[in-house]
C-alpha cells in the first residue's frame, strides 16, 4: 500500500517540477542562461572605448640616450577644457613629494598635505616669500599658481627632498613613464606647440599637426644647459 501511495505522489508532483524549471523561485521567469550570441556583462564592460586622436612619443637625453627623471609633454597653444587639471594634491609621504612631478592648468590650485608623523615645511624657491608654514601629520596647505613655468618643492626641514608642480598654459598633456615614454590622449585637432618639460633641463618645442583621428608622434631629445644641439 505504501508503494502506491509513493507512486502516485511521484506521478504527481514531477510534471510539476518540470513545469516549474523556466520560473525562479520567487514564481518570476529565470533569467536565460548566457550563449555564444548573448554577450554577458563583462564582456560589454572590457570593451575599450573609442580612442580620439592622440599624440605619442619619448623624451630622451641628448647625452645619454635615456629617459631623464621625470618629465611631461604638454600643448602650449591648445584650447583649455573646463574644469580639467584645475587641481593637483601633493602629499608628502616617507620624506618624499607624492607625485615628484604635480601637473596643473594655469590658475589651478595645488593642496599640499602631510602624510608623515614628521613635521615638514615646504616652500619654492621659484615663489618668493611663500611657503606653507610648519605642516603636522595630516594638516594641509593650498597654494594657486596663476602664471605658466615649472616651480620646484623643497623642504626646510629635510633638505634632501625634491618635488615639482608644473603649470601649462593648456589642459592638454602627458607625463612620461620610465621609460621615457608619454601619450596625450583625445588631442584636439589643429596644429600646436608641443613643449617637452624635465626637471634641471632646458624645454624643447616643436610643431604638431593633429588629425580628427589617429596617432601623431613627437619625440624629444633634450640638450643638458651648456651642450651643443
Amino acid at each position: 500500500m505504501i508503494a502506491i501511495v509513493r507512486r502516485q505522489v511521484l506521478r504527481t508532483t514531477l510534471p510539476l517540477a518540470f513545469a516549474m524549471t523556466g520560473f525562479g523561485c520567487n514564481g518570476n521567469p529565470a533569467p536565460a542562461s548566457p550563449t555564444a550570441s548573448t554577450p554577458s556583462a563583462v564582456s560589454l564592460s572590457s570593451r575599450p572605448s573609442l580612442a580620439g586622436p592622440r599624440i605619442v612619443g619619448t623624451i630622451l637625453l641628448s647625452s645619454t640616450g635615456k629617459a631623464p627623471a621625470g618629465g611631461v609633454v604638454y600643448l602650449e597653444d591648445a584650447p583649455r577644457q573646463p574644469g580639467v587639471a584645475t587641481t593637483a594634491t601633493v602629499d608628502v609621504n616617507r620624506k618624499e613629494f607624492s607625485p615628484f612631478i604635480a601637473v596643473v592648468t594655469t590658475g589651478g590650485s595645488v593642496t599640499f598635505g602631510n602624510k608623515d608623523a614628521l613635521t615638514h615645511h615646504v616652500f619654492s624657491p621659484d615663489v618668493p616669500g611663500w611657503d606653507t608654514g610648519y605642516l603636522q601629520k595630516n594638516d594641509t596647505a593650498h597654494r594657486t599658481f596663476d602664471s605658466p613655468g615649472s616651480f620646484a618643492l623643497l623642504c626646510n626641514i629635510h633638505p634632501e627632498m625634491l618635488g615639482y608642480v608644473v603649470v601649462i598654459p593648456s589642459t592638454y598633456f602627458g607625463k612620461m613613464g620610465a621609460d621615457g615614454k608619454y601619450v596625450i590622449a583625445n588631442a584636439p585637432p589643429g596644429t600646436f606647440k608641443a613643449t617637452a618639460w624635465a626637471p634641471r633641463l632646458p624645454t624643447a618645442t616643436q610643431t604638431v599637426a593633429v588629425g580628427p583621428s589617429g596617432t601623431v608622434t613627437a619625440n624629444f631629445e633634450l640638450h643638458p644647459a651648456g651642450t651643443t644641439n
